[in-house]
């Protein structure tokens, strides 16, 4: 009886020195999962602690600082695609319950946690942005630095005649990651390309694009519709109109003599039959209610129109035939497709009447020269000179940040490729007036802006250097491919 009791004084004992030794109340982790210690009181007394943790700086840069009672080794990782630090510090207690709240510069939350004698700080970044973490005495700390404002350019010839660049800027606006080919045309040429050839034939990819052509490098061009069926601008390619639009618009001009320039179009067509001319709505696009709509060997090869209508083929100056839709479109010449009241101009036509097509880019763009259009213009004469309003240029397009691409000349000639990555974490994308003040950065006197959104991409020697912000490839009406000469 009396040993019993002995034994059963023991444990009474050991439970008591068991509870001075742990201290069992639950700490909130990274996770908000509740944990528990096990630092002995002796530790605890005798350990380094972490007294208090400071945030400061100023717009371009942020400073955190662990205020330790004695220095401790540490360690660190980025995670997240490096908008995440983890640091690590062992041996240390806290009696702290949280990091402060901030939301500073590139810092978008900080997490305080413990696990057994181990204190861990994790820095929420925004974006991704330069960091340097390194211990200081006297007092002893451990030092955090974030650059909230930084431009990072790097550049590299891919060959002869071709460079590449690319530019990272972060600031108050965010992070914007932009990429730029300076092309010299006297070893490349730059020619819009359709992805099957004709514009029937519909969308593709511009890698697909690229390596059909044999490119060394291509980025997306100008607007499309998305059905794939017809081209949105005044575009005329190897001296053939592939479409238009009513309103003056600006574009990359492709010179006779292996020069390039930006310049407005404004196209006007006639067809004038038996010395009778009437204006032309559209250009190898959908034939409407009431419109007269030219359709050429870039369209494909046949009109593919309904039978309410009526088609006549003109070749050589002369009408060739009368159909009532879906005409063959013949290699040397065109089809004008007439609908509803605009029959009225025709209804004397006859086979063999005389029939001559009149076509005209505008004053600044001469006969046969090819014009890429898209706009607005985004610089002139080395000032950002955004036209969107004068050249009808929708509102989701003039307005707000997007990915972008965008042209440029510089006055040696060579021409300036620029894509802008947006709607990533990585890039905001850009005004239209920043990507004039790219184009300026980089050199340019002139440039236009071309399609973006999820079209906007950039390809080299086969690889998407670029970022498109579907996360895949968007199929495209048609590329700006680079070739060499």
């Amino acid at each position: 009886m009396k040993l019993k009791k002995i034994l059963t004084g023991l444990m009474v004992m050991a439970v008591a020195l068991s509870l001075t030794l742990y201290d069992t109340a639950p700490v909130e982790g990274a996770t908000g999962n509740s944990i528990q210690k096990s630092v002995t009181a002796e530790k605890v007394i005798k350990g380094t602690e972490l007294k208090n943790i400071r945030v400061g700086g100023d717009a371009k840069h942020t400073r955190i600082v662990l205020d330790l009672s004695s220095a401790k080794k540490f360690n660190y990782a980025f995670e997240n695609n490096n908008t995440r630090l983890v640091i690590n510090i062992d041996g240390v207690y806290t009696a702290m319950k949280a990091a402060p709240d901030t939301n500073r510069g590139a810092v978008k939350d900080l997490i305080l946690a413990t696990y057994g004698d181990t204190v861990q700080l994790i820095v929420d970044m925004k974006v991704p942005v330069p960091v340097k973490v390194y211990p200081l005495k006297n007092p002893d700390r451990v030092v955090i630095d974030l650059i909230n404002e930084y431009e990072e350019e790097t550049s590299n010839q891919v060959e002869a005649g071709l460079l590449y660049g690319k530019y990272v800027r972060f600031d108050s606006r965010g992070m914007l990651t932009a990429y730029m080919l300076e092309v010299d045309p006297q070893k490349f040429d730059i020619r819009m390309v359709l992805p099957g050839g004709e514009v029937t034939q519909g969308l593709g990819k511009l890698s697909t694009i690229a390596q059909k052509y044999n490119a060394v490098a291509a980025v997306n061009g100008g607007y499309f519709d998305w059905s794939g069926t017809f081209l949105i601008g005044d575009i005329r390619i190897n001296g053939t109109t592939v479409g238009m639009v009513p309103e003056e618009r600006s574009g990359l001009i492709n010179k006779k003599d292996g020069r390039y320039d930006v310049g407005q179009a404004s196209y006007s067509g006639t067809v004038s039959i038996n010395g009778q001319g009437i204006s032309f709505w559209g250009v190898n696009s959908p034939r409407g209610k009431d419109a007269v709509i030219l359709y050429n060997r870039l369209y494909g090869t046949h009109t593919g129109t309904n039978e309410f209508g009526k088609e006549f083929v003109i070749r050589h100056n002369s009408v060739a035939a009368i159909n009532n839709g879906n005409s063959e479109i013949p290699p040397d010449g065109a089809v004008v497709s007439v609908h509803g009241q605009s029959l009225e101009y025709f209804k004397n036509v006859r086979v063999g009447d005389r029939a001559e097509i009149i076509e005209s880019f505008g004053e600044a763009i001469p006969d046969n020269v090819d014009f890429y259009g898209a706009g607005p213009q985004l610089v002139k004469n080395g000032r950002v000179d955004v036209t969107s309003y004068n050249e009808g240029i929708a509102n989701d397009i003039a307005n707000g940040r997007a990915p972008r691409t965008a042209v440029g000349i510089k006055p040696n000639g060579h021409v300036i490729l620029m894509v802008v990555d947006g709607r990533q974490s990585h890039s905001i994308g850009a005004t239209l007036p920043e990507m004039g003040q790219l184009l300026i950065k980089y050199g340019a006197d002139r440039g236009v802006n071309f399609d973006g959104g999820g079209s906007s991409e950039m390809v080299i020697n086969n690889q998407i250097v670029t970022s498109p912000s579907g996360g895949t490839e968007r199929k495209i009406g048609n590329a700006l491919v680079v070739v060499r000469k």
